[in-house]
């Protein structure tokens, strides 16, 4: 199978019962030979991101700033997740337009307003999805995943809630046509 290239969206079908992906939206920031990487976007940490900060981060950012819940493998930190270069901030561009930082100067640069509707500057996450080499390959020819090119328009969309359908219809999909057989469990 051809490895995929990053940034790009993967997206859970209906075969996948595993608990920690059904119906989830995955944000691939890293793919090649040796693994993958990304973060679940659609699913939201059950803690508010301001319990998790230090009270000087508090005053940064805005109470309302949704905590993603980026996957099942726990982080030491949070992550920024974001879609353009910041000024003066320490961030990693992961795959071409898709940058993430660990930094606390970040968080009211992207975090400071209330979430409205459109496009969000970026993504707070707390956790991750990772592959070993060839795992993520394996679980496509199975058919739990499909890739759906990076559109930035579902990426960083303020509304979560339908991204998991609203991805399928991009796809030109209804994901009701593609559950067969008992699913798996990864």
């Amino acid at each position: 199978m051809e490895t995929l290239s990053a940034p790009y969206l993967l997206l859970a079908t209906p075969t996948l019962l595993d608990p920690n992906f059904v119906q989830s939206v995955v944000l691939m920031g890293h793919h090649d030979t040796e693994g993958a990487l990304g973060w679940i976007i659609n699913r939201l940490h059950d803690r508010p991101v301001r319990e998790l900060l230090a009270p000087d981060q508090q005053q940064g950012i805005h109470a309302e700033t949704p905590l993603h819940l980026g996957g099942p493998v726990p982080a030491d930190a949070l992550l920024a997740v974001f879609r353009r270069p910041i000024d003066g901030v320490e961030s990693t561009e992961v795959a071409p337009g898709l940058f993430v930082s660990r930094s606390a100067q970040v968080l009211p640069l992207l975090f400071s307003r209330a979430p409205g509707t459109g496009l969000v500057p970026g993504r707070l996450v707390f956790g991750y999805a990772g592959w070993s080499a060839g795992q993520l390959g394996s679980e496509m020819e199975e058919g739990a995943w499909l890739a759906l090119p990076y559109d930035e328009a579902l990426a960083f969309s303020a509304s979560i809630d339908d991204l998991w359908r609203r991805s399928f219809d991009r796809l030109g999909l209804n994901p009701a046509l593609l559950s067969g057989g008992s699913g798996r469990k990864h």
